[in-house]
């Protein structure tokens, strides 16, 4: 799953069933940083809110 609010990409990514990782890269500055889950659901919120 991945979620764009400009300049960032948020991503949710299984490395195996039952694990979830969440991480986002802003993609002008090539930074990736981890998220937690609240951090990543208020990227969706962003989303949605606009």
């Amino acid at each position: 799953e991945a979620i764009v609010v400009p300049p960032w990409v948020a991503l949710a990514v299984r490395p195996r069933p039952g694990v979830w990782e969440y991480v986002r890269v802003n993609v002008h500055e090539l930074v990736v940083e981890q998220l937690s889950v609240p951090e990543y659901l208020k990227f969706k919120e962003a989303l949605v809110d606009g």
